[in-house]
């Protein structure tokens, strides 16, 4: 299905679940500041939250994979609002509109088309949105453009329409109405899901100029806040410079000013807390302060595999005993795929790491992902002053059609759920069979979720899908089927080395920067003359592998035996994809190919290897049998 089709259908089948909702009864206020305070009414205003930039725009905006770069279905945005209702999250932060460049081609993920041009149909992906904020109770800052991060177009785009370089968009009189066309548009839209326009909608909390414009000069930000009350004197103006120890904007029209905190930030001098309290020295209770962004990558230095937790929950206890910040923002989390899985999003700036998934899962212990979503929760919980909650048992996940001859299965996710449970019949209304427990949807990306190893060939079956958490079990999913199995698929994704029969020495599981190619998760690199074999109880049908190469490729060779001793090689089918080169962090500008090997395997053979003959990195291997 086309990219635009695909948002476009599925913002069709949202509006009937919503539009009679009415969805500004989640809300009651307006969200105000007295002081350094934010208000609710009469009660103070203070959160935890996260940063969900990939709920209005295409995530994959490091690596550029075509087929990735698409906008959010209302069914992944209402996914990703469970995650943070689940976690008592009540603010989300997005990113900037991606505005097309003035020699690029119109894609699919512009919102912005050039000065004072808009595409409405992709504005309707932020309608949905705002109708599930109000609907799970979550409050939005919408940044409107970026400096830091402009990977879809920012300022420096909006230069480029002019013909002008980067920096004139802060000082150049057309650019400057330039931007305040898409701020008006935005402010006064009016939200073909709810009916209420955007500045009268109470799920928004603050409009920020844009992502990290630490460029922006004081004149600047002092004009494009008044313009903004002038619009909108609804609704709080957030700053946009967020480096510590860089300026502060104290403006009439600045309800907001921010920080964002990673390892390796300049102005961390003695940890976050104490960064963060110089801040609050030089605010001088003028404005509440609220922590943008907060990445907590392992660096072996501020942060380390044993204490990254730890600090994490410290960090939050500091933000909650200083009444002046008013709220704190994880960078950066993602949500299910309506495809099956998640989306996954590489952290460029530090090896092995990706954003986070709720509720956190082994597969992600490099990063230790439970344990961090865990303190943010409790923390969420606490800065409300309100007892934790129990995550609540998952809704039953959508088992996706299964096509072709293999038992390939692949599921919509449930938030919140840890593992999933699955059951096969040879007759719709069973009786069913338990044939795999504690399945996670967080070990595979992009891929089929789950191979039935178990099944025989030449039979039909029926499968359904059960997702679990510690506090219950769904009811199971629908049912698919008949599924006419031919061929069985034996797959290994190299979490471990598990289902492998013997390898080199030299062999070893990779798990940095594993994200970057193609976004697959797990791969095994080896070197001239390391190998790997497989053994399989019955003969091979045939034989699917896909490797990466960094630098020039040389070929994997894949030989079979019936013995084990005595190989043969075979020629497989080669298919070759160059992946874009990424543009920022550790690995910009580094090759990435992408090498896919099939082959039908002569009869009687249960080995296979998979030999090296210069570095390349093993993704997956399919081992077919009947």
């Amino acid at each position: 299905m086309c990219i635009a089709l695909r948002s476009c259908l599925a913002i069709a089948t949202l509006v009937p679940c919503l539009a009679s909702a009415g969805t500004q009864e989640g809300f009651v206020n307006f969200i105000t500041r007295k002081g350094n305070r934010l208000m609710d009414g009469d009660r103070e205003y203070r959160f935890m939250g996260a940063n969900m930039p990939g709920m209005m725009l295409p995530y994959d905006f490091t690596l550029f994979l075509p087929e990735r770069m698409h906008l959010p279905t209302p069914w992944e945005q209402e996914d990703a609002f469970k995650t943070l209702d689940q976690m008592n999250c009540r603010v989300v932060r997005m990113w900037n509109l991606p505005i097309r460049g003035p020699k690029e081609e119109e894609k699919p993920w512009h919102y912005v088309l050039g000065p004072g041009k808009f595409k409405d149909e992709n504005f309707r992906v932020l309608d949905s949105m705002l109708a599930l904020a109000n609907k799970y109770g979550v409050r939005v800052i919408f940044p409107f453009t970026a400096q830091g991060g402009d990977m879809l177009g920012g300022i420096g785009t909006y230069a480029a329409h002019r013909g002008k370089k980067r920096d004139a968009f802060y000082t150049d009189p057309q650019i400057k109405e330039d931007y305040k066309e898409t701020v008006r548009y935005i402010i006064t839209r009016t939200n073909s899901i709810t009916g209420v326009p955007y500045r009268e909608d109470k799920a928004v909390l603050a409009w920020q100029f844009g992502n990290e414009m630490s460029g922006a000069p004081d004149a600047w930000i002092s004009e494009m806040a008044a313009f903004i009350k002038s619009l909108d004197p609804n609704h709080l103006v957030a700053e946009t410079r967020h480096q510590p120890g860089r300026p502060m904007a104290i403006d009439p029209n600045i309800d907001m000013v921010t920080r964002h905190l990673y390892p390796d930030y300049r102005g961390i001098k003695g940890g976050w807390s104490a960064a963060i309290a110089r801040e609050l020295t030089a605010v001088k209770d003028q404005r509440p302060l609220f922590i943008g962004e907060y990445g907590p990558y392992i660096d072996g230095k501020m942060f380390t595999h044993g204490n990254v937790v730890g600090k994490v929950k410290e960090f939050l206890d500091y933000v909650q005993s200083e009444p002046a910040i008013c709220g704190a923002l994880l960078w950066s989390m993602y949500f299910h795929n309506q495809d099956g899985g998640f989306y996954w999003h590489q952290i460029m700036t530090y090896p092995a790491v990706w954003s986070y998934h709720w509720p956190g899962f082994p597969s992600a212990d490099a990063q230790r992902e439970a344990g961090i979503l865990q303190a943010v929760r409790e923390a969420a919980f606490r800065i409300e002053g309100r007892p934790l909650q129990p995550v609540p048992a998952p809704d039953a996940p959508e088992l996706l059609p299964v096509t072709g001859d293999v038992p390939f299965l692949t599921w919509r996710g449930s938030a919140g759920a840890d593992a999933y449970d699955i059951e096969r019949a040879t007759q719709a209304d069973g009786a069913w069979t338990t044939i795999a427990q504690n399945v996670s949807d967080a070990d595979v990306a992009y891929r089929p979720l789950f191979s039935d190893t178990t099944a025989v060939a030449g039979t039909d079956y029926f499968y359904r899908v059960s997702a679990r958490n510690p506090s219950g079990v769904s009811a199971p999913s629908n049912i698919a089927g008949p599924v006419q199995v031919r061929r069985i698929c034996i797959v290994d994704e190299l979490q471990d080395l598990s289902r492998t029969e013997a390898q080199s020495a030299g062999l070893k599981l990779n798990n940095d920067y594993n994200a970057l190619y193609a976004e697959y998760l797990f791969r095994a690199k080896g070197d001239t003359n390391d190998w790997v074999t497989y053994k399989t109880a019955v003969p091979v049908d045939s034989v699917n592998i896909t490797a990466f190469f960094a630098a020039t490729v040389t070929d994997l060779v894949l030989q079979v035996s019936s013995d084990g001793v005595t190989f043969t090689d075979l020629e497989p089918v080669r298919k070759v994809r160059v992946l874009p080169k990424t543009t920022m962090g550790a690995a910009a500008g580094k090759n990435r190919t992408m090498v896919e090997y099939q082959c039908a395997v002569p009869v009687d053979n249960r080995y296979l290897k998979v030999l090296w003959k210069g570095p390349a990195e093993l993704d997956r291997v399919e081992i077919y049998h009947r």
